[in-house]
C-alpha cells in the first residue's frame, strides 16, 4: 500500500517539532508529518485497506518510498521540483520493500503516479477525479469491505499480468 505524501506539514513551531540542542529542527515520524485534509483521506483509505501500518509506505517527493514510523525532518518539496525523487531511485526502493512481487496499490496524485508507474508498473491506481472526488473514493473504500475486496482483486489481477511472460 503506498499513499502520496502531502504539501501540508506539521509547522517547526509545532510541539511535535522540537529542536535539538544545535538547533536543528527534530525528526517526526512520517505517518505524523503530513497533516493536510487529502493526506489523511488517502491515510484512512490505507488504514482500512491493509491490516496494519507496517503495510503502508508514504511516497515522498524528498525521500521517495518511506514507512509511515520513518523520522523525517520538516522540508519543502514537491514532484515538480528538479532534485525530487526519480522513477529509478524509486524503483530501487521498491526493490528494497519487494513490492515487485507484490500486489500494490496506490492512492495519490497524478504527479506522484507518473514518477511511482514507471517504478512498479503492476501498481493498481484505483483514483480519479480531482482532489474532492478522491477524497470521497477514499471515504466509500473506507466504509465499504466489498469495495475494499474488489480494489485487491484488482492489484492481485495487475500482478498475475505483469508476472506473465510475453
Amino acid at each position: 500500500m503506498i499513499i502520496s505524501c502531502g504539501s501540508r506539514k506539521l509547522e517547526p513551531r509545532a510541539a511535535a517539532v522540537v529542536r535539538a540542542d544545535d538547533g536543528n529542527l527534530q525528526a517526526v515520524p512520517a505517518g505524523k508529518l503530513y497533516i493536510g485534509h487529502y493526506h489523511r483521506s488517502l491515510r484512512g483509505a490505507a488504514d482500512a485497506l491493509t491490516s496494519s501500518p507496517a503495510q503502508i509506505l508514504i511516497a515522498s517527493a524528498l525521500h521517495g518510498l518511506v514507512t509511515v514510523s520513518q523520522p523525517l525532518v520538516p522540508y519543502e518539496m514537491t514532484m515538480d521540483h528538479p532534485a525530487s525523487v526519480t522513477s529509478n531511485h524509486l524503483r530501487q526502493q521498491a526493490d528494497a520493500f519487494g513490492l515487485h512481487g507484490a500486489e500494490v496499490i496506490f492512492l495519490g496524485g497524478k504527479r506522484y503516479a507518473q514518477r511511482l508507474l514507471p517504478a512498479i508498473p503492476h501498481c493498481l491506481r484505483p483514483l480519479h477525479g480531482g482532489m474532492g472526488t478522491q477524497r470521497g473514493q477514499c471515504r466509500a473504500v473506507a466504509e465499504q469491505p466489498e469495495l475494499r475486496r474488489q480494489w485487491w482483486e484488482e492489484a492481485a489481477a495487475l500482478l498475475r499480468d505483469h508476472r506473465r511472460p510475453d
